[in-house]
């Protein structure tokens, strides 16, 4: 019996059946460029939107707003049932209800006060500050450029040029993070006209949550002048030799992908390059992962706290010696940029 040699037979791979492997995303820290900026413009509004919830617990740590919320409970369980009875002759059980819809009703009105004045006043008047001044353009208020008599944008003269900047981080071509790095030679005036008046906001949030039409009156705002008939002041002059760290953000669903600390990084760096001895960060309520991360990561320290009001509503200034941070992480911040050829 004739015995068959089978030959073994390897089958090469086609395309159908290699599995593909996926390119790794290109990440490019590099200068901000004027085409960047409807994507830039994005980046702040978004990543804005998320703190919202942080100021409402700065809100809700706050010993007044607790103060003030029992003392309109208290004030609501006293006079509902009063005025109530007055009318209607309730057994027991019903007052009973009736208080505990009074509670439930002032616990959602309460909630809903903290969240419009966090959302509809302090979040869009720190968006409508930013965008009518240093993101406005940031080329003119970061990269030393200035408009001249044609209207054209040009550099300054050297002599006038200072050592600001504005970096954005991209992935994969698109916009995920920024910094700036703010040097003023002088007092820079908020180029808004007018300002908006706080109850005014609230007023108009509330209609318009309730579908109702809202009143002209409601919709003026005051001029942008201080008590002695100035201009309310953007951004301070600078001690020679200092800058400040400006609109610091990553895209939310990459905040856990180290990017933010490549930001600080290279902005350090220049400040080293451009002989900068100090470097600032000013964060307010509801920038507790930035403190954190300035902290515990980079080495500054908290210089000086700011109480705008009772109920939460602060500003810190953080500080770090530029010497010192190069000594403990120049090394490993050079190896981590790779410059494009």
């Amino acid at each position: 019996m004739a015995k068959n040699n089978k030959k073994a037979t390897t089958e090469k791979p086609t395309a159908d059946t290699t599995a593909q492997v996926p390119a790794a995303p290109k990440v490019v820290l590099r200068t901000y460029r004027e085409t960047d900026l409807e994507q830039v413009e994005y980046l702040y509004r978004s990543t804005q939107v998320p703190l919202v919830y942080e100021s409402i617990r700065s809100k809700l740590w706050a010993f007044p707003t607790w103060v003030v919320w029992f003392a309109v409970y208290s004030t609501l369980l006293i006079s509902v049932p009063k005025v109530i009875t007055a009318f209607i002759i309730f057994p027991g059980w019903a007052m009973t209800a009736v208080k505990l819809l009074t509670t439930f009703i002032w616990g959602i009105v309460g909630f809903a006060i903290l969240f419009i004045t966090s959302d509809r006043i302090e979040l869009q008047n720190r968006i409508d500050e930013a965008m009518a001044n240093d993101l406005k353009d940031p080329d003119l208020y970061y990269l030393n450029y200035k408009i001249d008599e044609d209207g054209k944008k040009v550099r300054k003269p050297e002599p006038d040029q200072v050592p600001s900047h504005f970096w954005v981080l991209t992935l994969d071509d698109e916009v995920c993070g920024m910094i700036g790095l703010s040097c003023n030679a002088q007092d820079v005036a908020d180029a808004r006209s007018t300002l908006p008046i706080a109850w005014k906001q609230f007023s108009v949030a509330v209609l318009e949550l309730l579908r109702l039409p809202v009143p002209s009156f409601l919709l003026k705002q005051k001029p942008c002048l201080t008590k002695d008939g100035t201009k309310h002041t953007f951004a301070h002059k600078q001690i020679p030799k200092t800058a400040t760290i400006t609109r610091w953000a990553v895209r939310s669903e990459l905040q856990t992908c180290g990017f933010s600390t490549l930001l600080i990084n290279r902005a350090i760096s220049w400040c080293q390059e451009h002989d900068i001895n100090r470097v600032y960060a000013m964060t307010n309520e509801c920038c507790m992962a930035a403190e954190q991360i300035l902290v515990k990561r980079h080495g500054f320290v908290i210089m000086k706290r700011f109480n705008h009001n009772f109920f939460g509503e602060y500003s810190k200034l953080f500080g770090c010696r530029v010497n010192e941070w190069m000594d403990k992480n120049g090394e490993k911040t050079r190896k981590a940029f790779k410059k494009s050829q």
